[in-house]
């Protein structure tokens, strides 16, 4: 289905050229390790992206760093922004020109070890209150299921809020939750539930400029089948030891 609606994507701006001096703007947030702010800048898998996509390209695009509501907004309301990078829905697939895929995130439910409840199914979630956050697609989609809940600020603070034993669940990418694992003592055991799956994808302004977005597209389609993509993702998978058996 990614592969049809890249294409589909691809022919809408057939031969379209970038307008001279089109700047785009790649609204990010952090996610670590898809983004990470240290003493050097930004870093992370969705970084390392960006430069790829930049030199191969040859595209005039900055990077811009902003809380995840407020990225996504830039995105939906100004001319040649991008929300850099989002889970590509049904819901949100009318209101934005995507880029895709960039990757596929996989989700998991997490709960303390003493306190587990026994999930068999989707529907079994609507036991709990799960912690997500703000502007997360995967807060969207257990809404949808009528599930109750609780958003934070960042994938982080979702995940101490169940710490504290404010939500009874947390529900986390699984590269996003081995990332606190590894870095933080929060005791949350890794009970995992895998049960859904997302592609993150770079969501653009409806508006902006379609040669650009044309080029963009062919990037990242030709940085896929090189496999770059792929070997960056995986190496931080290794270096934050993901259970992809999960």
């Amino acid at each position: 289905m990614a592969t049809l609606k890249a294409s589909c994507l691809s022919a809408s701006l057939a031969l379209s050229l970038p307008a001279q001096g089109v700047e785009l703007v790649f609204n990010t947030y952090l996610d670590p390790p898809y983004v990470i702010q240290n003493q050097r800048g930004l870093a992370g898998v969705n970084i390392e992206v960006y430069e790829l996509l930049k030199k191969h390209s040859k595209l005039d695009i900055n990077i811009r760093l902003l809380p995840l509501k407020r990225a996504y907004l830039m995105a939906l309301e100004s001319p040649n922004n991008c929300v850099f990078a989002i889970e590509r829905s049904q819901a949100r697939e009318s209101s934005f020109n995507w880029i895709s895929p960039m990757y596929i995130s996989r989700y998991a439910i997490y709960q303390p070890q003493q306190r587990i409840t026994p999930l068999s199914s989707v529907a079994d979630l609507q036991q709990l209150k799960i912690g997500s956050y703000l502007g997360s697609g995967i807060g969207e989609y257990l809404e949808s299921l009528g599930v109750e809940v609780d958003l934070a600020k960042t994938n982080l603070n979702s995940a101490k809020k169940l710490q504290r034993q404010r939500t009874q669940a947390w529900a986390s990418d699984i590269l996003s939750s081995a990332y606190v694992h590894y870095h933080y003592s929060l005791g949350i055991q890794k009970q995992g539930f895998d049960f859904y799956s997302s592609l993150r994808a770079i969501a653009c302004n409806k508006d902006s400029d379609a040669g650009a977005l044309q080029k963009l597209q062919t990037s990242l389609n030709q940085l896929q089948k090189s496999g770059k993509i792929s070997k960056i993702l995986a190496s931080y998978e290794q270096q934050y030891q993901v259970d992809l058996g999960l």
